[in-house]
Protein backbone atom coordinates (compact mmCIF):
# COMPACT_ATOMS: atom_id res chain seq x y z
CA UNK A 1 0.00 0.00 0.00
CA UNK A 2 1.31 3.43 -0.90
CA UNK A 3 1.48 5.95 1.89
CA UNK A 4 -0.24 9.30 1.58
CA UNK A 5 1.64 12.41 2.64
CA UNK A 6 0.13 15.16 4.71
CA UNK A 7 0.86 18.81 3.82
CA UNK A 8 3.09 19.19 6.89
CA UNK A 9 5.19 16.20 5.85
CA UNK A 10 5.43 17.37 2.24
CA UNK A 11 6.62 20.83 3.40
CA UNK A 12 9.40 19.23 5.46
CA UNK A 13 10.43 16.97 2.57
CA UNK A 14 10.53 19.87 0.10
CA UNK A 15 12.61 22.05 2.40
CA UNK A 16 15.16 19.27 2.98
CA UNK A 17 15.40 18.36 -0.71
CA UNK A 18 17.34 21.49 -1.66
CA UNK A 19 20.20 21.28 0.87
CA UNK A 20 22.59 23.02 1.16
CA UNK A 21 20.45 25.83 -0.29
CA UNK A 22 17.76 27.36 1.89
CA UNK A 23 14.24 26.41 0.88
CA UNK A 24 11.10 27.81 2.46
CA UNK A 25 7.88 25.90 1.83
CA UNK A 26 4.42 26.53 3.19
CA UNK A 27 1.00 25.00 2.88
CA UNK A 28 -1.68 27.50 1.97
CA UNK A 29 -5.47 27.76 1.84
CA UNK A 30 -6.08 25.16 4.57
CA UNK A 31 -3.55 22.72 3.04
CA UNK A 32 -5.09 23.09 -0.43
CA UNK A 33 -1.69 23.65 -2.02
CA UNK A 34 2.00 24.16 -1.23
CA UNK A 35 4.28 26.93 -2.48
CA UNK A 36 8.02 27.17 -2.02
CA UNK A 37 11.07 29.27 -2.81
CA UNK A 38 14.75 28.36 -2.98
CA UNK A 39 17.43 30.89 -2.01
CA UNK A 40 21.16 31.12 -2.72
CA UNK A 41 23.94 31.60 -0.16
CA UNK A 42 23.36 35.37 -0.08
CA UNK A 43 19.64 34.75 0.53
CA UNK A 44 18.63 35.96 -2.92
CA UNK A 45 15.72 34.02 -4.41
CA UNK A 46 16.70 31.59 -7.15
CA UNK A 47 13.27 30.26 -8.01
CA UNK A 48 9.73 29.88 -6.73
CA UNK A 49 7.05 27.28 -7.26
CA UNK A 50 3.64 28.77 -6.68
CA UNK A 51 1.21 25.86 -6.50
CA UNK A 52 1.69 22.19 -5.86
CA UNK A 53 -1.85 20.86 -5.53
CA UNK A 54 -3.12 18.21 -3.12
CA UNK A 55 -3.03 15.29 -5.59
CA UNK A 56 0.59 16.14 -6.39
CA UNK A 57 2.00 16.54 -2.87
CA UNK A 58 0.06 13.76 -1.14
CA UNK A 59 1.38 11.15 -3.58
CA UNK A 60 5.03 10.31 -2.80
CA UNK A 61 5.81 9.54 -6.44
CA UNK A 62 4.20 12.78 -7.61
CA UNK A 63 6.10 14.81 -5.04
CA UNK A 64 9.36 13.08 -5.95
CA UNK A 65 8.79 13.90 -9.63
CA UNK A 66 8.13 17.59 -8.90
CA UNK A 67 11.14 17.93 -6.60
CA UNK A 68 13.45 16.29 -9.15
CA UNK A 69 12.11 18.50 -11.93
CA UNK A 70 12.74 21.65 -9.89
CA UNK A 71 16.18 20.44 -8.74
CA UNK A 72 17.20 20.10 -12.39
CA UNK A 73 16.27 23.67 -13.35
CA UNK A 74 18.99 25.86 -14.78
CA UNK A 75 18.51 28.49 -12.06
CA UNK A 76 19.85 25.99 -9.56
CA UNK A 77 22.50 24.55 -11.85
CA UNK A 78 23.87 28.06 -12.50
CA UNK A 79 24.03 29.14 -8.86
CA UNK A 80 27.41 27.47 -8.28
CA UNK A 81 26.22 25.12 -5.54
CA UNK A 82 26.05 21.37 -5.96
CA UNK A 83 22.89 20.00 -4.44
CA UNK A 84 23.27 17.02 -2.16
CA UNK A 85 22.02 13.75 -3.66
CA UNK A 86 18.36 13.38 -2.78
CA UNK A 87 15.71 10.74 -2.51
CA UNK A 88 12.37 10.64 -0.80
CA UNK A 89 12.81 9.66 2.85
CA UNK A 90 11.52 6.22 3.76
CA UNK A 91 8.40 6.15 5.90
CA UNK A 92 8.87 5.03 9.47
Amino acid sequence: MTRTLQAKDAVEIIEAAFAPLRCVAESLDHDDHISFSVFDASDSPLLSVEKILVPQFTDPQGLTFIINEVRSRSELANCGVDLEPWQLPKSE
